[in-house]
């Protein structure tokens, strides 16, 4: 609230956007980090334009695209290095916006003919519809694939100059013009619509996110859109009782000013926390894991040496420590993600006689084909970790996990097979229990809620079949042992919540504690006692 009233919340989100953070489900207000950056934007630009009118009148088109085209590569790079800063930040988002100030400035050409300006308006619509198909959750963004939208979205614009176009015609449809009326109350509204439907009504009453109810979701966003257009938006920017520049100035920074010692207070008082029990307050300390537990966060995952986060690189990872040799006992490595990273406190407390060695870093598979968002430094962990690591250590046995999905599977094979060339065997663990929601946050309310089922309702199902299905590859094709943490967290149906008193087995929607670590060390030593045994 503090961030986005400042508009500075696009640098409150890069800043929180790390591996662990909190899902967007539970962030009802996200979206205002577009707000953020246009606002940003809207402030610096004239400020650049009249200084370069004053000083540089003869270089302001060739600054303006030297700029735009520098900030371009600044995202392609940056969306590779660091996803959250290349998506949050203004610098590798101006581009988009100065496409629109390079289209004012008249840089890019007006087509004159009605035959040019048809064919650039298709294109823009084809650009359109060929992305909302193409791009997904899983696509690299901004970078080269913000390309496509936005020069689309300009080429409407462009064609549209001098003339009316089959798309301009079609575009102009009340419909679609109302569409765009209320586009601005309709982002507003639209997410924090989506948040509270799925974390209070959706769950909270064991209500499906059916298409049927998803479509009543947007018909309400629509409705309160609408209604906030025409009462709130249209007196402020139109009509005889519009208020004076003066009013608005006055009653906007009250406004501003109520919400920013509003989310003061609330920040001071964490809360107000004292609207919790002291057991839900407990419990709820562990959201902040890094924070409210450093040394065991730094214990359970060798955070900086053994465990890289998604902007350290290959450098950062102390081969000596991790994959260190000690006589007497077997080593077996665990290679993986930050699901990985859980594994070696929990197993090496339980299996005693081994040595578990530990090459890991998030949001990195151990595979050597990546189907998710890699970035150059994952692809150049995992090879080093099977071409150099592995070989040099002549380690016998690697232990694989991941936060899987069903698209990593044939990949896995891959490594699978060049593992087993190598006469190296294979052990595979399979996913994690996983919420739609922080687990300490779904446990807080149900102890505020008196809600034994609460937790229950956010687990994802999904989990159970990709667990059955890596059951099978892993008997049928792999030919490894598999060891199924759901087993173990979740006998008989339902998932263990509590690895102690008033501590969670999870800090988040699927990594463990370090308590949750030995829980789940404990059962694998139990359900799975010779899953390490020399093959």
């Amino acid at each position: 609230m503090l961030a986005a009233s400042l508009s500075v919340s696009n640098f409150h989100f890069w800043q929180t956007s790390n591996y662990f953070d909190a899902p967007s489900a539970v962030r009802p207000l996200l979206h205002t980090w577009s707000l953020g950056v246009e606002e940003q934007f809207y402030v610096v630009l004239p400020i650049f334009i009249f200084l370069l009118q004053r000083y540089l009148p003869r270089y302001l088109r060739t600054i303006v695209i030297v700029v735009a085209v520098a900030s371009f590569a600044w995202s392609v790079v940056d969306v590779r290095i660091d996803p959250g800063a290349a998506f949050f930040l203004p610098f590798t988002r101006a581009w988009e916006l100065l496409l629109g100030t390079m289209l004012a400035l008249r840089i890019i050409p007006v087509p004159r003919s009605q035959v040019w300006r048809e064919v650039i308006a298709a294109c823009g619509i084809l650009g359109i519809l060929r992305s909302l198909v193409t791009l997904t959750v899983n696509s690299p963004f901004p970078g080269e694939n913000a390309l496509l939208p936005c020069g689309a979205a300009a080429a409407i614009i462009l064609s549209g100059e001098t003339g009316n176009t089959l798309t301009s015609r079609f575009l102009s449809r009340r419909p679609l013009v109302f569409v765009g009326l209320i586009s601005y109350s309709l982002y507003l509204w639209h997410w924090p619509v989506l948040v509270f439907s799925r974390i209070a009504v959706f769950k909270k009453f064991d209500v499906p996110a059916t298409l049927g109810n998803r479509l009543l979701l947007a018909i309400i966003s629509i409705a309160i859109a609408a209604v906030s257009w025409r009462f709130i938006e249209t007196p402020f920017r139109s009509g005889p009782r519009r208020p004076t520049k003066r009013a608005i100035f006055v009653f906007g920074g009250a406004c501003v000013s109520i919400f920013v010692v509003s989310a003061l207070a609330l920040s001071s008082t964490r809360g107000i926390t004292g609207r919790f029990s002291p057991s839900a307050d407990a419990i709820a300390e562990y959201l902040n894991y890094g924070e409210s537990h450093p040394n065991e966060a730094k214990t359970l995952f060798g955070s900086g040496s053994c465990f890289l986060d998604r902007r350290e690189s290959l450098a950062h990872f102390n081969e000596a420590e991790c994959l260190k040799a000690i006589p007497g006992k077997r080593e077996i490595l665990i290679f993986g993600d930050s699901h990985a990273a859980n594994l070696r406190f929990g197993l090496g407390s339980s299996f005693r006689n081994l040595n578990f060695l530990q090459a890991t870093s998030s949001s990195c598979p151990p595979t050597l084909a990546q189907n998710r968002i890699s970035t150059p430094e994952c692809k150049q962990f995992v090879n080093k970790v099977l071409n150099e690591y592995i070989p040099e250590k002549t380690i016998t046995m690697v232990l694989l996990d991941a936060d899987w999905n069903s698209a990593d599977l044939n990949n896995l094979t891959d490594t699978v097979d060049l593992l087993h060339k190598r006469g190296v065997s294979v052990v595979v663990f399979g996913p994690f229990p996983e919420y739609d929601s922080d687990l300490p946050r779904l446990l807080a309310k149900s102890i505020a809620n008196g809600e034994t089922d609460f937790v229950r309702k956010h687990l994802d199902p999904q989990q159970e079949i990709l667990d059955a299905h890596m059951s099978q590859m892993a008997r049928d094709t792999w030919h490894v042992p598999y060891v199924s943490p759901l087993k173990v967290l979740c006998p008989d149906g339902r998932c263990v919540e509590y690895a102690a008193k008033d501590v969670p087995v999870e800090f988040d929607t699927s990594h463990l504690t370090l308590q949750g670590s030995e829980y789940l060390g404990h059962g694998v030593s139990t359900e799975f006692p010779n899953v390490f045994d020399p093959k």
